[in-house]
């Protein structure tokens, strides 16, 4: 259409013939020119323009194929992502069932319930009829005239049990003999020693210390009545003796024996002894009655169904040490009445 028209112009303005050239037609001719540049210049801005808008529409055109591949590309996702969901097969989760208590443990089950049952009922109990019984400790109500004192709970030290050794001799009766020190030892045994304790009798003697709830030992006894005994001869001896008193014709005659524990040589060192034996047990013989020295100041052998002794006499008549050791006992006596009747009475 537009080559059309443009041919038309042309032939428009191709002259058939050519006239003569004069002022006026000079001046037309440009005139004439002046229009054909207009209408060229139409016609180019035509040209351009319809240019431009093809170009437009084929950019249009292919924004539009381009979007058309795109909505289909969505289109055909959408349609295969539905087609795999209902390929998809719904698998159902199988539950899982509790296995069944076996008969053990329900057994178990039973008792436990059983058992808290009970100890529920025995707390109770307990509660109801122990408990609740105890009462509290009710609060003094002081007059507020009265002046308050307030008093120290003192806390008395546990005293221990005494424990009385074992005789080793039987008795025919036990005599005890309570002191707070030692030193009431001496006139404590003078005391019993002026009783009347029956005839032909051996009395235990128990000497407590109440002030340190203990039985006397030998050691405790020697020390009492200041009796040196050689070094180390305590040692040899069991410290647990047995004190006794033989009782006959009105005298009291003082006694003990105790165990060796040492038994080699201790026969020998005990007569080693002898030489200091009645000095060194002065002060309990003074206790016992002594007022004179020996006459014969050594010690002599006697025996006794078979056993011996060493004794050595004091005046009055039938008054002295005696000593002996009869298996594993050491003996000592003040008299040979009762050196007799402690050998009598030993195992």
């Amino acid at each position: 259409m537009d080559e059309d028209f443009t041919q038309k112009e042309e032939e428009e303005i191709n002259p058939i013939e050519e006239k003569p050239v004069t002022p006026e037609t000079e001046e037309k001719e440009i005139a004439e020119k002046k229009e054909f540049l207009k209408r060229e210049e139409i016609v180019t801005l035509r040209k351009d323009a319809a240019k431009l808008r093809e170009l437009e529409a084929q950019e249009e055109r292919e924004k539009i194929a381009s979007l058309k591949p795109a909505e289909e590309i969505r289109e055909r996702l959408g349609k295969e992502e539905l087609k795999s969901e209902k390929e998809i097969p719904v698998t159902l989760i199988p539950k899982i069932l509790p296995k069944k208590p076996s008969s053990f443990q329900k057994i178990l089950v039973r008792a436990g319930m059983v058992l808290t049952v009970l100890l529920i009922i025995g707390g109770f109990f307990y509660w109801f009829f122990v408990m609740r019984k105890v009462e509290e400790p009710k609060e003094e109500i002081v007059p507020p005239d009265e002046e308050t004192t307030t008093t120290t709970a003192t806390t008395t030290p546990e005293i221990p049990e005494i424990i009385i050794p074992l005789s080793l001799i039987t008795a025919d009766a036990t005599e005890t003999i309570e002191i707070t020190s030692l030193a009431e030892a001496t006139t404590s045994l003078a005391n019993v020693l002026a009783k009347n304790l029956g005839e032909n009798t051996l009395t235990r003697i128990l000497i407590k210390n109440t002030e340190q709830n203990t039985v006397l030992g030998l050691k405790e006894f020697f020390e009492a009545f200041e009796v040196a005994a050689p070094e180390g001869f305590l040692d040899k001896l069991n410290n647990d003796f047995t004190l006794f008193l033989y009782s006959n014709k009105n005298l009291n005659r003082l006694g003990f024996v105790a165990e060796i524990k040492e038994l080699e040589g201790f026969a020998t060192s005990t007569r080693d002894w002898e030489t200091t034996m009645e000095k060194d047990t002065e002060k309990l013989f003074a206790v016992l009655g002594k007022t004179n020295p020996a006459a014969y100041p050594y010690f002599k052998t006697a025996s006794y169904k078979g056993k011996t002794f060493r004794y050595v006499s004091f005046p009055p008549t039938n008054f002295g040490i005696c000593w002996s050791t009869i298996n594993n006992y050491f003996l000592l006596t003040s008299s040979g009445e009762s050196m007799i009747k402690l050998i009598e009475k030993m195992p």
